[in-house]
């Protein structure tokens, strides 16, 4: 099977902690990418659920965005 290098810039903490994860689950990082690009094939898009905001924050961020909102404390939501 022909293969080509894809290359990625990554900290080197989270490359550190992902091979420690994945060889205790006896795969590499290598095979975990390769995993993860066959399931945005199949899927058709990303494999894992993005959060999305839900209305009320997006109204809050674009609030903010536009200066409305500029110091809010957590006992005020």
């Amino acid at each position: 099977m022909l293969t080509v290098d894809v290359r990625s810039r990554v900290e080197p903490e989270l490359k550190r902690e992902a091979a420690a994860i994945l060889k205790a689950t006896g795969l590499d990082i290598s095979t975990a990418i390769r995993l993860f690009l066959r399931g945005v094939v199949e899927k058709g898009g990303l494999p894992i659920d993005l959060p999305r905001p839900n209305p009320t924050t997006l109204a809050a961020i674009k609030a903010a965005k536009s200066g409305k909102v500029t110091d809010v404390a957590l006992e005020d939501l």
